[in-house]
């Protein structure tokens, strides 16, 4: 098993580097290194499939949503594909709003980043800086919990090899071709998305070989009862009505999506590319659930969190399951790089042009062709990666589990819905007239949101982590009314 295991993870490293060597020697400037500037740059989005398998391959992430289904699927079942309903009806709604988007985008003379959009619209520069700082937290934590928990994974395939030299190992990868720029990103994400393809397919043949050769009414008893009833009670309801507060909002309040926006070419490759989106996100995330529920069909292990690696250890045991073992290897490390390599670029977005850059006396234009200024952004990118490593390091030590993690992280970054979708059916006039509240919406609904979960967890209490994006979100939604409410007759 484990010289599959390397020869996989090494060919899908050397790939990935050297397509971000390939792309490096376009890089002349910021503006090739993110989507900034409607010049022609390298840093954009010229087809539809660019734009469609770039999302989607960044949600199928291996820490969040590939280990977590395996290691969930006994005691939640299909309740999981709950996740799967929000997240689709999540992107439909920011593939409804996507034109009003991109036409409310083309009025600035740059690509304006999330954050920039927001204090535009409101006349504030508080908001942006705000939002900024309290949305960069979560990009950094996401790209540190894939990379982090994802190295050790896989990692824990090839024990022969002490886990650290592994881990390192592959966080550079993904950290080394990310310093290639934004256009490295979505050409690594559409390879990556066609490898997850390929584990999906893989990894479902075989489970159909499987229950075809062998006594599929013995396999069946082998199902946890989680996942043949449903049992609904307190803690579940917490989960459920936690997810979809949390996943409904959480494409339309997206550096990333807002990102790949400002890049596409036109209006055109945004519509479309949503739409294709909605459908990539369904199929493969469903049937990422049901390869989860039915893994126990194959294996019975003793703790749910082996699931997974006793899945792959199993299959390797013939030639066939070898070939599905590399194919498998090979998506998964495509899951954690997709994920983790456009979260590092947001947050060197972020905090490079939405903050940063607000300390500097010249404006976008003068920056632009500067050698320094695009210095400077790699190094944002470098220090990035280190503190976010440090950050979830240090949550862990505190107790958080990545499920922990996950709902605090996205109660901190879904504060800004109310913002946006406001934004988006008023004009900058009304909105400015209530950018104090704004600001006071993204702080009260961080600080209400994190401190729900960290409370949670200090007391024992998981509904309260479940439900801390719910809280979040209502907190700052309730600053945004309050707001319209003071000024509507100015």
């Amino acid at each position: 098993m484990t010289p599959i295991v390397i020869i996989a993870l090494l060919l899908s490293s050397i790939i990935y580097v050297y397509i971000g060597l390939k792309l490096k020697k376009g890089n002349k400037s910021i503006a090739d290194f993110l989507p900034l500037s409607k010049q022609k740059s390298q840093a954009r989005i010229s087809s539809v499939d660019e734009f469609s398998t770039s999302t989607v391959a960044t949600t199928v992430s291996l820490a969040t949503i590939v280990l977590a289904y395996f290691e969930l699927a006994g005691a939640f079942g299909f309740i999981l594909f709950w996740t799967v309903i929000t997240t689709t009806i999540g992107m439909l709604l920011v593939s409804l709003l996507a034109k009003r988007i991109w036409n409310k985008m083309s009025t600035y003379k740059n690509k304006p980043s999330l954050h920039e959009f927001l204090g535009t619209e409101y006349n504030s520069k508080s908001v942006a800086m705000v939002a900024s700082i309290c949305t960069s937290l979560g990009f950094l934590l996401i790209f540190a919990t894939e990379l982090i928990v994802g190295s050790r994974f896989l990692a824990s395939l090839v024990p022969e090899i002490p886990e650290w030299i592994t881990v390192i190992f592959l966080t550079f990868v993904g950290f080394f071709y990310t310093l290639s720029g934004f256009k490295t990103v979505i050409k690594t994400d559409q390879l990556q998305m066609k490898m997850i393809w390929a584990f999906i397919i893989s990894l479902g043949l075989f489970y159909v070989y499987h229950i075809v050769t062998t006594d599929w009414q013995t396999n069946w008893a082998k199902l946890p009862e989680n996942i043949t009833s449903i049992n609904l009670n307190s803690s579940l309801w917490a989960f459920i009505i936690g997810i979809a507060v949390m996943n409904i909002p959480t494409h339309i309040s997206s550096m990333a999506v807002f990102q790949r926006i400002s890049a596409a070419e036109n209006p055109d490759i945004v519509v479309k590319g949503f739409k294709r989106s909605i459908w990539g996100i369904a199929f493969s995330w469903g049937l990422l659930v049901i390869l989860a529920c039915f893994a126990y069909m194959i294996v019975t292990p003793e703790n749910p969190k082996t699931l997974l690696p006793e899945l792959l250890t199993a299959i390797s045991s013939s030639i066939g399951g070898k070939l599905v073992l590399f194919i498998s290897v090979l998506g998964l490390f495509a899951s954690m790089l997709s994920t983790a390599s456009t979260n590092l670029i947001v947050v060197t977005h972020t905090l490079s042009e939405d903050v940063f850059a607000k300390f500097k006396n010249k404006s976008l234009e003068e920056r632009i062709d500067s050698k320094n200024e695009f210095k400077f952004s790699k190094r944002v990118l470098a220090a990035s990666a280190l503190v976010a490593i440090l950050l979830v390091e240090g949550l862990k030590q505190i107790g958080f589990s990545i499920a922990d993690l996950v709902f605090a992280i996205y109660s901190g970054s879904l504060v800004l819905f109310p913002l946006i979708m406001v934004s988006l059916f008023h004009q900058r006039k009304r909105l400015a007239q209530i950018s104090f509240y704004a600001s006071l919406a993204v702080i009260f609904g961080f600080l209400a949101g994190w401190g729900s979960a960290i409370f949670g967890k200090l007391i024992g209490d998981g509904n309260l982590i479940f439900l801390s994006p719910v809280i979040g979100i209502c907190i700052s939604g309730t600053f945004i009314i309050v707001g319209l409410i003071m000024n509507r007759t100015k």
